[in-house]
Protein backbone atom coordinates (compact mmCIF):
# COMPACT_ATOMS: atom_id res chain seq x y z
CA UNK A 1 0.00 0.00 0.00
CA UNK A 2 1.40 3.64 -0.86
CA UNK A 3 1.03 6.74 1.11
CA UNK A 4 0.66 9.86 -0.61
CA UNK A 5 3.20 12.76 1.54
CA UNK A 6 0.97 13.79 3.30
CA UNK A 7 -0.39 10.33 4.80
CA UNK A 8 3.52 9.65 6.09
CA UNK A 9 3.90 13.07 7.49
CA UNK A 10 0.30 12.40 9.82
CA UNK A 11 1.68 9.44 10.75
CA UNK A 12 5.28 10.96 11.65
CA UNK A 13 3.52 13.54 13.87
CA UNK A 14 1.14 10.73 15.15
CA UNK A 15 3.62 8.66 16.23
CA UNK A 16 6.53 10.23 17.00
CA UNK A 17 8.68 8.55 19.68
CA UNK A 18 8.83 9.79 23.39
CA UNK A 19 12.25 10.63 24.47
CA UNK A 20 13.65 7.12 26.09
CA UNK A 21 13.05 6.92 29.39
CA UNK A 22 15.87 6.57 32.35
CA UNK A 23 16.28 3.36 33.44
CA UNK A 24 13.32 2.00 32.14
CA UNK A 25 12.96 -2.01 33.11
CA UNK A 26 10.22 -2.41 30.90
CA UNK A 27 10.33 -2.06 26.52
CA UNK A 28 7.29 -1.40 24.87
CA UNK A 29 6.31 -0.37 21.34
CA UNK A 30 4.00 0.82 19.52
CA UNK A 31 3.91 0.62 15.39
CA UNK A 32 1.93 1.08 12.38
CA UNK A 33 0.71 -2.33 10.00
CA UNK A 34 -0.34 -1.97 6.65
CA UNK A 35 -1.50 -5.26 6.73
CA UNK A 36 -3.34 -7.18 9.26
CA UNK A 37 -2.09 -10.98 9.99
CA UNK A 38 -3.79 -13.82 8.78
CA UNK A 39 -5.15 -14.70 11.83
CA UNK A 40 -7.22 -11.61 12.48
CA UNK A 41 -8.24 -10.92 9.03
CA UNK A 42 -12.10 -11.95 10.01
CA UNK A 43 -11.75 -10.55 13.64
CA UNK A 44 -10.69 -6.90 12.90
CA UNK A 45 -12.58 -7.26 9.19
CA UNK A 46 -13.47 -3.45 8.86
CA UNK A 47 -9.78 -2.08 9.17
CA UNK A 48 -7.32 -1.57 6.71
CA UNK A 49 -4.82 -0.22 9.02
CA UNK A 50 -3.70 -1.27 12.65
CA UNK A 51 -1.89 -0.50 15.27
CA UNK A 52 0.39 -2.75 16.88
CA UNK A 53 0.97 -2.23 20.60
CA UNK A 54 3.37 -4.46 22.17
CA UNK A 55 3.93 -5.01 26.02
CA UNK A 56 5.28 -7.67 28.45
CA UNK A 57 3.23 -10.57 27.83
CA UNK A 58 0.44 -9.39 24.93
CA UNK A 59 0.08 -7.66 21.61
CA UNK A 60 -2.65 -5.14 20.84
CA UNK A 61 -4.45 -5.11 17.62
CA UNK A 62 -5.85 -1.89 17.49
CA UNK A 63 -7.87 -1.00 14.15
CA UNK A 64 -7.14 2.46 12.92
CA UNK A 65 -9.49 3.77 10.28
CA UNK A 66 -8.34 7.47 8.68
CA UNK A 67 -11.26 9.98 7.90
CA UNK A 68 -11.20 13.21 6.57
CA UNK A 69 -12.56 16.14 8.82
CA UNK A 70 -14.48 19.52 7.49
CA UNK A 71 -11.09 20.82 6.78
CA UNK A 72 -9.55 18.32 4.89
CA UNK A 73 -7.27 16.96 7.25
CA UNK A 74 -6.73 13.24 8.26
CA UNK A 75 -8.42 12.38 11.82
CA UNK A 76 -7.62 8.70 12.98
CA UNK A 77 -10.70 6.79 14.45
CA UNK A 78 -9.09 4.24 16.64
CA UNK A 79 -11.41 0.49 17.10
CA UNK A 80 -11.15 -1.48 20.36
CA UNK A 81 -8.17 -3.58 20.53
CA UNK A 82 -7.64 -7.24 19.35
CA UNK A 83 -5.50 -8.43 22.64
CA UNK A 84 -3.48 -10.93 22.02
CA UNK A 85 -1.58 -13.31 24.55
CA UNK A 86 2.06 -13.79 23.61
CA UNK A 87 3.32 -16.53 26.24
CA UNK A 88 3.35 -19.47 24.29
CA UNK A 89 1.77 -19.58 21.18
CA UNK A 90 -0.14 -16.04 19.72
CA UNK A 91 -3.98 -16.37 20.59
CA UNK A 92 -6.70 -14.18 21.44
CA UNK A 93 -6.68 -13.65 24.84
CA UNK A 94 -9.14 -15.13 26.61
CA UNK A 95 -11.13 -14.73 30.40
CA UNK A 96 -12.08 -17.89 32.18
CA UNK A 97 -14.71 -18.37 34.27
CA UNK A 98 -16.25 -14.58 33.34
CA UNK A 99 -18.28 -13.39 35.43
CA UNK A 100 -22.16 -12.06 34.83
CA UNK A 101 -21.34 -13.79 31.26
CA UNK A 102 -23.88 -16.69 30.42
CA UNK A 103 -24.46 -18.76 26.87
CA UNK A 104 -28.54 -19.73 26.51
CA UNK A 105 -30.10 -22.67 24.53
CA UNK A 106 -33.53 -20.83 23.60
CA UNK A 107 -35.04 -22.99 21.87
CA UNK A 108 -34.61 -25.56 24.35
CA UNK A 109 -34.41 -23.28 27.35
CA UNK A 110 -30.80 -24.41 28.16
CA UNK A 111 -27.89 -22.90 30.60
CA UNK A 112 -24.23 -23.67 29.05
CA UNK A 113 -21.49 -23.11 31.62
CA UNK A 114 -18.99 -20.83 30.45
CA UNK A 115 -15.09 -22.28 30.96
CA UNK A 116 -13.24 -19.63 29.01
CA UNK A 117 -14.29 -16.92 26.42
CA UNK A 118 -12.03 -15.09 23.90
CA UNK A 119 -13.00 -13.24 20.31
CA UNK A 120 -13.17 -16.06 18.53
CA UNK A 121 -14.08 -18.61 20.70
CA UNK A 122 -14.98 -20.68 24.12
CA UNK A 123 -15.09 -23.75 26.22
CA UNK A 124 -17.82 -24.52 28.20
CA UNK A 125 -19.48 -27.21 30.18
CA UNK A 126 -23.09 -28.59 30.18
CA UNK A 127 -25.11 -28.20 32.99
CA UNK A 128 -27.72 -31.30 31.90
CA UNK A 129 -25.23 -33.96 31.31
CA UNK A 130 -27.97 -35.75 29.70
CA UNK A 131 -27.92 -33.39 26.93
CA UNK A 132 -26.02 -34.07 24.38
CA UNK A 133 -23.64 -31.54 23.62
CA UNK A 134 -24.21 -32.06 19.66
CA UNK A 135 -26.99 -30.44 19.38
CA UNK A 136 -25.85 -27.03 20.58
CA UNK A 137 -23.72 -26.90 17.00
CA UNK A 138 -25.44 -25.33 13.81
CA UNK A 139 -27.97 -23.55 16.10
CA UNK A 140 -28.47 -19.80 17.12
CA UNK A 141 -27.24 -19.28 20.65
CA UNK A 142 -27.68 -16.12 23.01
CA UNK A 143 -24.17 -15.08 24.52
CA UNK A 144 -25.06 -12.51 27.17
CA UNK A 145 -22.64 -10.10 28.50
CA UNK A 146 -22.61 -8.14 31.09
CA UNK A 147 -24.90 -4.44 31.36
CA UNK A 148 -27.36 -6.51 28.88
CA UNK A 149 -25.85 -7.00 25.93
CA UNK A 150 -26.78 -10.14 24.10
CA UNK A 151 -24.76 -11.05 21.18
CA UNK A 152 -26.45 -14.20 19.06
CA UNK A 153 -23.69 -16.97 17.39
CA UNK A 154 -23.41 -20.51 16.16
CA UNK A 155 -20.66 -22.53 17.83
CA UNK A 156 -18.14 -25.20 15.65
CA UNK A 157 -16.94 -27.86 17.77
CA UNK A 158 -13.22 -27.92 18.28
CA UNK A 159 -12.96 -30.50 21.00
CA UNK A 160 -15.39 -32.57 22.77
CA UNK A 161 -14.95 -34.39 25.98
CA UNK A 162 -17.36 -35.65 27.71
CA UNK A 163 -19.98 -32.82 29.00
CA UNK A 164 -16.95 -30.33 28.44
CA UNK A 165 -16.30 -28.97 24.45
CA UNK A 166 -14.16 -26.33 23.28
CA UNK A 167 -15.79 -24.64 20.10
CA UNK A 168 -15.18 -21.41 17.50
CA UNK A 169 -18.11 -19.16 16.87
CA UNK A 170 -18.92 -16.66 14.46
CA UNK A 171 -21.38 -14.27 15.52
CA UNK A 172 -24.62 -12.82 13.70
CA UNK A 173 -24.56 -9.05 13.15
CA UNK A 174 -21.76 -7.04 14.87
CA UNK A 175 -21.37 -9.07 18.11
CA UNK A 176 -18.20 -9.71 17.23
CA UNK A 177 -17.00 -6.24 18.40
CA UNK A 178 -19.49 -6.08 21.71
CA UNK A 179 -17.26 -9.45 22.49
CA UNK A 180 -14.16 -7.56 21.61
CA UNK A 181 -14.97 -4.34 23.62
CA UNK A 182 -15.80 -7.02 26.69
CA UNK A 183 -12.98 -8.30 26.57
CA UNK A 184 -10.54 -5.49 26.18
CA UNK A 185 -12.22 -3.61 29.17
CA UNK A 186 -11.40 -6.78 31.46
CA UNK A 187 -7.86 -7.57 30.21
CA UNK A 188 -7.73 -3.70 30.82
CA UNK A 189 -8.97 -3.27 34.04
CA UNK A 190 -7.03 -6.38 35.22
CA UNK A 191 -3.45 -4.98 33.51
CA UNK A 192 -3.28 -1.31 34.34
CA UNK A 193 -0.07 -0.95 34.99
CA UNK A 194 0.71 -2.16 31.03
CA UNK A 195 -1.52 -0.12 29.57
CA UNK A 196 -0.42 2.64 31.85
CA UNK A 197 3.22 1.74 30.22
CA UNK A 198 2.37 1.45 26.56
CA UNK A 199 0.59 4.82 26.93
CA UNK A 200 -3.09 3.67 26.55
CA UNK A 201 -4.73 4.85 30.08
Amino acid sequence: MDFSTDEVNFFKQLFSERPPEVNSVKRHAITVQTQIPSGLATILSQSNLTLLAQGEGYKLWIPLHLELDEFGGFKPNLGTPEVIDINGCDRSWRVNTPIDVTLWDQADKLLVNILSLSSTGLMVSMQDVSYPSESLFGKVLNLHLPNEVCVELELEPVRVNSHIFAAKFKCLGHGQESIRKFLFNLHRSRNADLYRDIGLV
